[in-house]
């Protein structure tokens, strides 16, 4: 089940005494956790928040834990973190095999147990939630969680769906924002939810009884993160448009971003391009950015990117990167300075640097 259908029932009411939570996505959960404590506030349901390290147990000994009374009158929402349980076995070294059969067997038993508290359908006075990053689908256990609809899924949001949590936010406060706004808003705030949330809840406050988010309000309140700068730098670098990717950088340098973050990201813009110019071929734009696994709006840019260059200039380009990287690393070259040489190689015209190869010539 995804966050949203989730969230969605935990409004009306509907809260089930086990959930486990699979994703990379913390501020969701944590966000799916308040509803649910408030949830249950609202009903009259006075539930402390208790957190426990799951890898720091075993499934039994979690399980001894969890039946433990709380001293507290009302309910216990138990939250385990980082549970391995759920995901594919790491096989065991130096155990003897004794201990190995003795450890199955509890483990058999604790997920004997933890499955009759699944069948629970109403909370009495305990709400079991469980976070993994990933899952292992084939597994019993989680089949069976996954057919009950427990497990809800929380991945981290991108593009089109990145814009769609701003838009609901957003409507929550009664407000809407214009699409160049919301665009400018992630360009500076980029994929960090908790602190575009913080940049919301600011938006909301000044607007007061306004209803739009204009553009000019978003540049106007919203500071420019390293993360946005990075995104138009390496957009401008794409691009050669040298004007453009000078002043992203140089903002990068204020911001204090480390120099070989700048460079990865680069260098990955530089492979994304290699491996548009090598997939394209007999492919359709759909195609490619689902070999790709990108959102299709970043797939246009670097089609409109990719006529600068071929595969073989690519590659080339990708070897100058790394040369760079190791002589940063080993202080043959100053990081700030070899950073802006490189992008104005990167941005001079194409037709110059590929008949004269200018740019691979050294500091």
């Amino acid at each position: 089940m995804h966050y949203v259908q989730a969230r969605r029932k935990i409004k009306q009411g509907v809260i089930y005494p086990f959930y486990l939570f699979s994703g990379p996505e913390k501020y969701l959960q944590e966000k799916a956790r308040q509803e649910i404590l408030l949830g249950l506030q609202q009903k009259g349901k006075d539930f402390s928040l208790e957190k426990l390290e799951g890898d720091r147990y075993n499934l039994p000994d979690l399980l001894a834990e969890v039946r433990q009374t709380t001293i507290f009158s009302g309910g216990r929402l138990l939250w385990v973190e980082e549970t391995p349980y759920f995901s594919a076995k790491k096989k065991a070294a130096g155990s003897g095999k004794k201990k190995k059969t003795e450890g199955r067997r509890g483990q058999r038993a604790g997920e004997e147990e933890l499955l009759a508290f699944l069948q629970r359908e109403e909370v009495s006075d305990l709400i079991l939630i469980f976070t993994a990053l990933k899952v292992d689908r084939r597994k019993k256990l989680v089949k069976i969680i996954e057919e009950r609809g427990r497990l809800v899924e929380f991945p981290l949001l991108r593009g089109a769906a990145l814009k769609r949590w701003v838009e609901e936010e957003l409507s929550l406060a009664e407000k809407q924002i214009e699409g160049a706004a919301l665009d400018e808003f992630l360009a500076r705030g980029g994929e960090d939810l908790r602190a575009l949330q913080r940049e919301l809840e600011k938006i909301v406050t000044y607007l007061g009884e306004e209803k739009t988010v204009t553009h000019r309000l978003v540049t106007y309140l919203v500071p420019e993160s390293s993360e946005g700068n990075i995104f138009r730098l390496v957009g401008a670098v794409g691009r050669q448009d040298v004007e453009e990717a000078l002043l992203h950088l140089h903002k990068l340098f204020q911001q204090n971003e480390p120099p070989l973050v700048i460079l990865a990201m680069i260098a990955r813009q530089y492979r994304l391009l290699y491996q548009y110019l090598t997939l394209k071929a007999g492919k359709t734009q759909r195609e490619a950015a689902a070999t790709m696994k990108l959102p299709p709006f970043i797939l246009r840019e670097l089609a409109g990117q990719a006529q600068n260059y071929t595969p073989s200039l690519l590659a080339r380009i990708i070897a100058r990167i790394k040369e760079i990287d190791l002589g940063i690393k080993t202080g043959r070259y100053g990081a700030n300075e070899a950073l802006e040489r490189l992008v104005l190689q990167l941005t001079s015209s194409a037709g110059n640097f590929i008949a004269g190869d200018t740019m691979f010539s050294p500091f």
